[in-house]
């Protein structure tokens, strides 16, 4: 197992019946089928069956199930990545890849800042991507590694691999919603290329619609079924993501900080940053400055 506060990851060897549950929270979270099937369960949607070779990313946070059967029991992943799994000399009936990463990590390593919140890559497609392909062996290698410091090598290759799935989703994004549909969107990419310039502006969905060159009804219910989330929701996580980029840059006042992102009060901005991040502005300074 391999932990971080930004990164959790977990190979688990299995025999037998299985399970585990992640809850909701400000994560992505992805999981690789390196041996074996698996069932993949998330709330009012269609079970998903995983083969062998699969690779699944869920961004929006939400719970989710990963078990052996279709209605296979599941514990919390923390007690399933602690519980040992005796072999005995045969051959496990599954490995699995876990991962967990903060979703402010992954906006900023990969400057992708609307996420789909479901990617479903089969082993077919892995292996025809050979950058996915490539990653994927990479960062088996490292977590089977014995070897300590691996640590940055690990997190790099993570972000590499996020990144190259989102490509990926891209290529298939002419019929799937998501953030490159909306950005292949005339009206809506002029409000993100307008929200992106003037993150400090005033913005409201009526002025975001009113760039768009669309009522206010018709904006909102394009924008999140494109982008997968409501306007001033994305608006948020690209102004937190900023601020968190200019805290860690350098020794700005964090009043000019809460200026540059929207915030004319930096209590509010503050309220607001650790609502998004989890920690304070000023707490997530240090751990970046390694404090």
């Amino acid at each position: 197992m391999y932990s971080r506060p930004q990164l959790t990851l977990v190979r688990s060897a299995v025999v037998g019946r299985w399970g585990f549950t992640l809850d909701p929270g400000a994560t992505i979270a992805f999981h690789l089928v390196k041996k074996g099937s698996a069932w993949l369960r998330r709330p009012s949607t269609p079970v998903v069956r995983l083969e062998q070779g699969d690779l699944v990313v869920i961004a929006n946070g939400e719970a989710h199930d990963v078990t052996d059967r279709k209605d296979g029991l599941a514990e919390p992943v923390a007690e399933f990545a602690r519980r040992s799994f005796e072999l005995s000399g045969r051959e496990p009936d599954a490995v699995i890849f876990c991962g967990t990463l903060r979703a402010d990590t992954t906006r900023r390593q990969t400057g992708v800042f609307a996420i789909p919140p479901f990617i479903h890559l089969s082993g077919a497609e892995i292996a025809d991507d050979p950058g996915i392909a490539g990653l994927v062996a990479l960062l088996s290698a490292e977590l089977e590694c014995t070897f300590e410091g691996n640590e940055t090598l690990i997190e790099s290759l993570t972000a590499g691999l996020m990144i190259y799935v989102l490509r990926r989703a891209a290529e298939q994004a002419g019929h799937s919603p998501g953030w490159l549909v909306a950005m292949n969107d005339p009206q809506l990419a002029r409000v993100f290329q307008a929200i992106h310039a003037t993150p400090a502006e005033p913005w409201t969905v009526e002025e975001m619609a009113s760039s768009a060159g669309l009522s206010r009804a018709t904006f909102s219910r394009r924008f999140a079924e494109r982008v997968g989330e409501p306007p001033l929701s994305y608006l948020t996580a690209w102004r937190m993501t900023l601020a968190g980029r200019r805290l860690l840059q350098g020794k700005q006042p964090l009043s000019r900080i809460a200026a540059e992102v929207g915030y004319s009060s930096e209590a509010a901005f503050s309220r607001a940053f650790k609502r998004h991040h989890g920690v304070a502005p000023a707490a997530y300074r240090n751990v970046g400055a390694g404090v």
